[in-house]
Parts: C-alpha cells; structure tokens; sequence
C-alpha cells in the first residue's frame, strides 16, 4: 500500500441556500424546512462519526416536509424539491435524490446546483462523461454566479484526474483555469485551493518547483480556514515526498482528528504506521477508515497486514479472503482486480512465514506465490521476491529431504554398532568357557571378618 496516493473527492454541494435561487427578503416555508433540517444534521454530527449521519426515516420525514414546503411556496418549488434530492443523498438513498434532481431541473432547467449535484452523483457512479457535461451545464447556466463555483471545481477536479492518468501537461493547465475561475467567484473556495494544491504537488513528479507551489497554497488555505482537514492531508504528501516522514505523520494525524472521517488521511496513517512497524497504530487507521466505507479495498489489505504484523495469523488470512471476494464496479476501481494479485502475494508470505511452518503450510504458501507470478505482470519486484521465496521453499524440504536421509543412514549405523557389541560379548563369554570367571581386578578381596591375608608360604630347601 503505498502513502503517497492522493485520493480526491469530488465536492458535493449540499443544501446549496435555495434564496440564491429565488431571492426573498423574508423566510419563507421552504428556508425554514432547510433550517429544521441542517439544525438536526448538525445535532447528529456531534456524535462519533459513521457512514449513516441520520436515519432512513429521518431522512424520509426531512424530504416529505420540504416538498410540502414547495407546495406552499409555488416561486421555490424546485429548490424544495432540489433540498429534498440533497436530503436523499446525504442519506445514501441515491436512486431518490437522482429522480429528486431530475424533477427539481423539469420545473427550472437552469437550476446550476441540481446538475453540479447530479454530476456528483454520475462521478461517483463512474460515468464521468454524463458527470462533466453536467458541470458544464452547470457553468453554462450562470458562470459568473457564486452557485457555478461547485461546477468549476468539480469540473477541475475530473480534469485533474483525467491529465494525471494520461500525465497531460496540456490537461494539468485546464484543469488550473478551471479552478482560478471559481477562486475569482470565491476567493474563500478551500475545495478550489485542495484541488490546486493537489495538481501542483502530482506535477512536482516532473518539476521539483512545483512542489513549493503546493506548500505554498496550503498555506494560503490554512489562513483562510485553518480547519479544513483535506489541506493537512495534502501537506502531508508534500512532506512525505520531501523526506519528512515525521512532520508528514503530524500533519496526517491533524486531518485525522479534524475529520476522523477522512479515509485518505486514516490510509496514509496506516501506510506510515506498516512502514514503521506499528502495527497497532495502523490497525486502528485502517479501522477508521471501514467505519466510514466498509468494504473499503485497500484498508482491508491493510487490516490483514496490520494483524499479520502483531502474529494474529488466522485473524489476518480472513482479512486476506476478504479482500479477495471484493466485489466493486470496474468503472468505479478499475484496478482491483490487479490489486487483487497483491493479497495472492500476502497470503504466500503469510503461509511460510507467520504460520507453524509445517509442510502443509510450506506448499500453500509456494502455491499462493505461484498463483501471484499467474496473476501479476508488472510489479518486477515482488515477482522475483516470490521466486525467491519459492526457491527458499523448494530448498528447504530438499534440506529436510536430507535431514531425514542422514537420521535414518545414522539409525542404521548405530543398530549396527549395537549389534556388533553384542556379537562380541556373547565372543568373550563362549572363549572364557570352562575355565571360570577370571579374578576380579587387584586379586581377592579379604575374607569375611575382616582377617588379614595369611602370609605366603617359605620356598622349600
């Protein structure tokens, strides 16, 4: 897992103020259904943060109130209805909002915030061509209205990604106008500055300046709004590119507690945290990080990995199968299945080198790394570390191989040499035959009583 992708998230404008639309001097039924819902959103979020922020029902009950709130105030009755596709959405109930936006643009076809919010939602569904012409449409309706500034980020932001899966220069300098023009609608836009940091920190890769460029418009953001975590976690990356693995764990750990919900900051903790061998640690980012997305790919691997690391071997291989029955739209991950070949690898070094070490385990993991060699292409590395390790397999059952060849040729000599001791002692005991047992070492022992020997005999005259 490497700690130096940056992941962008297109900007949502939620609840966009509807009297930008339709302009009031007085709150009207629907500013006042706006109000009741950001008041309970904002009660909610005061509670340790999830996926879920209010309940299904809330949520129907929230959007029920404010399309009747357009019922009664006919002049805003597409931003009521607009309110209510944004109530959906920040719920997860996509297919609702998509058709709440849908209705929201039949009643009022420029209506900027309904189609920067349906772009959104095509961005994330990985439709990215249906999402940018709803950008431009947004654009087109009012490019010099404060409501276009959603558009020409999330605009930036897709062309961003799009020059820097193609690394086109031409594609980088796009998507900059794009973000300028929303700074000149909002000097104040943090999503414009995020963005442009983010483009100059990828084109330092290519020009070392640029990375300067990135430091320096995160520091202008941090003025502006010195809480907004996705700045921290940009100057995370560009200290991390300079070295500074400590200050860049600082400023990821200032995101983090900002927003503990923001899995990019959660990842590169937990990336930090497996390099240096604290295991814990990462555990506990990767953890964030599948509160907020469950099945969230790379803080699965990183979870097995974590767990491995503290030996918690059978805890990490379901961790590993877990990551291997992931199921995600290719549009939206269209390296997965490339990704997957990775866990093969990780399941191969568990096997040999965090289980009992029994044969059984040996030829699991040589047939995991095996199944990885299949799979994967491109990583040269871990390729030849996994012929390495198969050869490393291979060596050591030829060595056991041996070991038992040697035990059983020593077992043989020593029944040998037993028997040949027995052959000649029963020898010894047939040539001493009738003759008696010979005397005991250092002649006769004295007899009973304690007398001692009597002299010997004079010689005869």
């Amino acid at each position: 897992m490497g700690s130096s992708l940056l992941r962008l998230s297109i900007v949502t404008g939620l609840l966009l103020s509807a009297s930008t639309v339709v302009a009031k001097k007085e709150k009207g039924p629907v500013d006042e259904a706006v109000e009741k819902f950001r008041a309970a959103h904002e009660r909610k979020k005061e509670s340790p943060p999830g996926p879920i922020v209010l309940s299904a029902d809330d949520c129907q009950k929230f959007a029920k109130e404010l399309l009747k709130a357009g019922d009664k105030e006919k002049a805003r009755e597409a931003d009521a209805i607009f309110n209510a596709g944004a109530v959906y959405e920040e719920c997860g109930m996509e297919k609702d909002a998509e058709a709440m936006y849908k209705q929201a643009l039949s009643k009022n076809p420029k209506l900027a915030p309904a189609m920067n919010n349906l772009g959104v939602m095509m961005q994330r569904q990985g439709r990215t061509n249906e999402a940018m012409l709803q950008f431009e449409n947004a654009i087109k309706a009012d490019p010099k209205s404060p409501l276009a500034v959603s558009a020409y980020n999330n605009r930036g932001a897709l062309l961003y990604e799009r020059a820097r899966q193609a690394n086109n220069k031409a594609g980088f300098d796009e998507a900059i106008g794009q973000l300028r023009r929303a700074l000149a609608l909002d000097a104040e836009s943090m999503a414009a500055y995020q963005i442009l940091a983010s483009i100059y920190y990828t084109t330092a890769e290519a020009d070392r300046s640029k990375l300067r460029l990135a430091q320096l418009v995160c520091d202008e953001a941090k003025k502006i709004n010195p809480d907004y975590a996705p700045i921290y976690n940009t100057l995370g990356l560009i200290k991390l590119r300079s070295k500074d693995v400590t200050g860049a764990l600082t400023e990821f750990r200032k995101a983090a507690t900002l927003d503990p919900g923001l899995t990019e900051a959660q990842l590169n903790i937990g990336a930090i945290s497996l390099s240096a061998r604290s295991y814990k640690q990462a555990e506990e980012a990767f953890q964030a990080v599948l509160k907020k997305v469950p099945n969230h790919f790379d803080a699965t691997v990183g979870m097995g990995v974590a767990l491995r690391g503290q030996r918690k071997s059978d805890d990490a291989e379901q961790w590993y199968n877990k990551a291997l029955q992931s199921q995600v739209d290719p549009k939206m991950e269209p390296r997965l299945e490339a990704k997957k070949c990775g866990v093969l690898y990780n399941l191969g070094l568990l096997y040999q080198d965090y289980k009992n070490g029994s044969p059984e385990d040996m030829n699991k993991g040589k047939d995991f790394f095996n199944k990885f060699m299949a799979c994967e292409r491109t990583d040269q590395e871990h390729i030849t570390d996994s012929k390495r390790r198969i050869k490393d397999i291979d060596d050591t059952f030829k060595a056991l191989e041996e070991q038992k060849k040697l035990e059983e040729e020593l077992k043989k000599q020593v029944a040998e040499m037993e028997k040949q001791q027995k052959l000649m002692e029963e020898q010894q005991k047939q040539q001493g035959g009738g003759a008696g047992a010979p005397p005991p070492a250092g002649g006769a022992p004295p007899p009973a009583g304690g007398a001692a020997p009597a002299a010997p005999a004079a010689p005869a005259k």
